[in-house]
């Protein structure tokens, strides 16, 4: 399933894409080969983790993974990451940050323009539980 927002900025659009890869390397490589090069942000739930610990992306994209994930990759305590954010090389990074959010099912950024403060969350949510809703609950 894929979603498109897109919210007006003066002089500038911002365009964020979701879509669910349901962990296929397959599916990612696919949405990767055919995605629009004037998509601003994708919010990617399950997406594909090597073995590495890394997902797909593009040189202009820049992977944003959910606090921890580096740390914690391989840790059987822990679950794996089933959320990512990419985005384009054309947000400066200087403009944006990642916000700390304890969960691997939640990646999250802030963005700074000119006309205030965005935050994005990018939220993988169990049909089994509702883990995720309850840590960004507690965050909030």
């Amino acid at each position: 399933m894929i979603n498109s927002t897109t919210t007006n900025i003066p002089q500038k659009r911002l365009t964020i894409l979701q879509l669910n890869t349901n962990k296929s390397d397959n599916s990612m490589h696919d949405f990767l080969r055919g995605s629009a090069t004037n998509t601003d942000i994708y919010a990617i739930q399950e997406p594909y983790i090597d073995s590495k610990g890394r997902t797909r992306a593009l040189p202009h994209l820049r992977v944003v993974y959910p606090t921890g994930h580096v740390e914690h990759f391989g840790n059987l305590d822990r679950p794996k990451s089933r959320s990512v954010i990419l985005i384009s090389t054309r947000i400066p990074t200087g403009n944006w940050t990642q916000i700390d959010i304890d969960s691997p099912d939640i990646t999250a950024i802030q963005i700074n323009t000119r006309i205030g403060t965005i935050r994005i969350f990018n939220i993988y949510n169990d049909c089994e539980h509702d883990d995720a809703l309850q840590t960004l609950n507690n965050w909030m």
